[in-house]
């Protein structure tokens, strides 16, 4: 629908356009009717602004960081229907009134009831408003609530001391989740992978009795693998070492411990477990066949061997000197309980005891744990009110001035207040910038903002325990003659906190006419004093050369030639004839005098001041915004006279307030 500007709609103009007014209760609910051509802007971030940023959240509906007209007027419409008086929104309220909630309508019904029964959560049941503080502890609202729709159940969803057992059990092999009152629970995903889980490790528990061959030295079997795996190797490479032998007879120096490694070892101090004799054979290798396992062994093995001797060899052999057909045997008949042994579920439903586990899977509670989760997703629609009630109390207090944000810019231009966009204030070089825009990519940005016509500082702020942020801040007043790269300043955002600030880049562009007026005989001055350092420095150096070189002066060679005198005469005199001549012909314009010298003033500034002129007529904010992300549908101007309210500077003495 287009909308009637005449009979519905008052206009101002600022930032060379017009833009709609929004001051009645009326404006803001026929926001959906006014042309979006006339809009200030049709898009922007969610991030970088300074405005609540919970209630940027719920407005991205797409959840892509980015805000539209579809959204505006869409929350425009609705807090307009659920409320019964729109006009009390343009005073910011930070509460919202209960008797102001439309209970005419089946929606605006369950808002109220939420928000009592949010307040009543929170110990205000006797309250007859609802703030924004009201949400700032969302577990403090669902505190006294056993269900509150996040598929998470804690504890107190249970009366029977069984259940909250069973919960406790559940919870402890689970990972760990937080419902929203702040509470450890559980989900459905975690009962389900409990039941699986202790089926599993009960199933592979009963597995061992059920086969006679996976316990073959029944309840000591355990044991005897564990000393089994723990001579393994040694054992294996202890055979290993009598084939080579019986390959070869004189490998038998090299397959035995050499004197040399006994002399190294033995030339410090030994222990039994030392590293260095654990990794010798357990025992001399010879052309037996066979490892007397309680024999003349490796010391550092000893005890390991005679517990394998009496744990396996002597039940499963009957003798402590074994070959390697006994050692066959002895791996075979260990085989079936390492196969069980390697299959046991890996699963933390093991740190609960088989008893337990088995008493719970033959109960079976698992119907009555899933039916809480069903009552848990059943109160959705009254959490979802909650949060319906939460969006209506940050709508109420802050859609105002979104809309004096992005339908139009009357915050920034007629209320002289700052905006949405302005991050904080910038204290550099004797003047407060107060036109700050938040910048993630400076060099993206950079190539864009360079259109907005403006003298642009970019800043990289650092503050101690957070992030480096980046910030662009036009200069509308003063001069840029100290304003360099590398040149430090205090940055304050809309929270007070306080970052200190370093120019990284500057996109320099007119500040004012009066900069430019002066701006020739600046760049003279500047020129002479080059050139003064610059014949100083020559001569400088000449001199220098001429010491180091020791260069003497012959007495014979005259000291000043008289013709070079003359000549010097001759141009003195001329330069003085015709200052003379321009001195009489300024006398000589006698009243006209200073219109003459106005004349050669204007005729060096003039330039300067036109290109100034018109530069600072395009000057505006639209490419700063539009670098940043956001869709800006209109002219956005920076005139001279606005702009001397962006940067306040020092005028002598006198000292300009810190706020426009």
């Amino acid at each position: 629908m287009k909308c009637d500007t005449i009979n519905h709609w008052k206009f101002f103009k600022a930032g060379g356009a017009y833009q709609a007014s929004i001051n009645t209760a009326e404006d803001i609910k026929n926001i959906g009717e006014l042309d979006r051509k006339m809009w200030s802007a049709l898009a922007c971030p969610v991030s970088g602004l300074a405005f609540d940023q919970k209630l940027l959240d719920i407005l991205d509906s797409k959840k892509d960081g980015k805000i539209r007209y579809d959204d505006i007027v869409s929350a425009t419409q609705w807090v307009c229907k659920n409320l019964k008086d729109v006009s009390v929104m343009f005073d910011s309220p930070n509460a919202l009134t209960l008797s102001n909630i439309n209970n005419e309508t089946d929606e605006g019904k369950a808002l109220l009831v939420s928000a009592k029964t949010i307040l009543a959560n929170i110990g205000k049941s006797d309250s007859d408003e609802i703030s924004l503080d009201d949400f700032s502890d969302t577990q403090k609202i669902f505190a006294n609530s056993a269900f509150n729709a996040d598929g998470i159940i804690t504890e107190d969803a249970f009366d029977s001391d069984e259940l909250k057992a069973l919960f406790a059990d559940i919870a402890s092999v689970s990972n760990a989740k937080t419902d929203r009152s702040g509470k450890a629970g559980i989900d459905k995903a975690d009962i389900e992978k409990f039941y699986a889980d202790a089926k599993a490790y009960v199933d592979w528990q009963n597995a061992r009795t059920a086969d006679p061959a996976i316990l073959p030295l029944a309840d000591a079997t355990d044991n005897a693998y564990a000393s089994y795996l723990a001579v393994k190797e040694k054992i294996e490479d202890y055979f290993t070492r009598i084939e080579i032998l019986a390959f070869d007879k004189s490998a038998e120096s090299a397959v035995n411990a050499t004197a040399e490694q006994f002399a190294k070892i033995l030339s410090g101090d030994i222990t039994q477990a030392s590293d260095e004799l654990k990794a010798l054979p357990i025992s001399s290798v010879s052309n037996d066949n066979s490892i007397d396992l309680l024999g003349a062994v490796n010391p550092a093995w000893k005890s390991a061997l005679a517990n394998f001797a009496n744990s396996v060899a002597t039940p499963i052999c009957s003798t402590t000197k074994i070959t390697r057909d006994d050692w066959q045997k002895i791996a075979t008949t260990l085989v079936p309980f390492a196969t069980w042994l390697n299959s046991k579920p890996n699963t933390d439903v093991s740190k609960i005891a088989l008893d337990r586990l088995n008493a719970i899977l033959a109960e079976d509670k698992s119907a009555e744990l899933y039916k809480a989760i069903d009552a848990d997703q059943a109160v959705s629609v009254e959490v979802e009110n909650i949060s319906k009630v939460e969006k209506l109390v940050r709508l109420n207090a802050g859609l105002v001035k979104l809309l004096r944000n992005f339908v139009n810019f009357q915050e920034f231009y007629k209320e002289k207040s700052d905006s949405i966009f302005q991050f904080g204030e910038l204290y550099i070089d004797s003047r407060m910038c107060s036109l700050c825009i938040k910048v993630k990519d400076v060099a993206k940005h950079a190539s864009m903002s360079a259109l907005s016509y403006g003298y642009l500082l970019y800043c990289t702020c650092k503050r101690k325990g957070e992030a480096d942020i980046n910030i662009v801040a036009m200069v509308t007043a003063g001069d840029s003659d100290n304003l360099i790269v590398g040149r430090n300043g205090l940055f304050y955002d809309k929270q007070g906190r306080v970052w200190d600030a370093t120019v990284s880049k500057i996109v320099v562009n007119p500040i004012g006419i009066s900069q430019a007026f002066f701006a020739p005989y600046k760049r003279f001055v500047r020129w002479i004093s080059e050139q003064i350092a610059k014949r100083a420095s020559a001569a400088d150096a000449d001199a220098s050369a001429t010491l180091q070189k020791g260069i003497q002066v012959d007495p014979k060679t005259k000291k000043l030639d008289m013709g070079i005198v003359a000549a010097l005469g001759v141009a003195i005199g001329g330069i003085t004839t015709a200052l003379g001549l321009v001195i009489e012909a300024f006398l000589g314009l006698g009243h006209w005098l200073p219109l003459g010298i106005l004349g050669i003033f204007l005729a060096i500034s003039l330039p300067s001041m036109l290109v100034s002129w018109l530069k600072l007529r395009l000057r505006n904010i639209a490419p700063l915004l539009d670098a940043n992300g956001w869709a800006i549908n209109n002219k956005a101007g920076v005139s001279m006279a606005f702009g001397s309210h962006l940067t306040l500077v020092r005028r002598g003495k006198r000292c300009p307030t810190n706020k426009r």
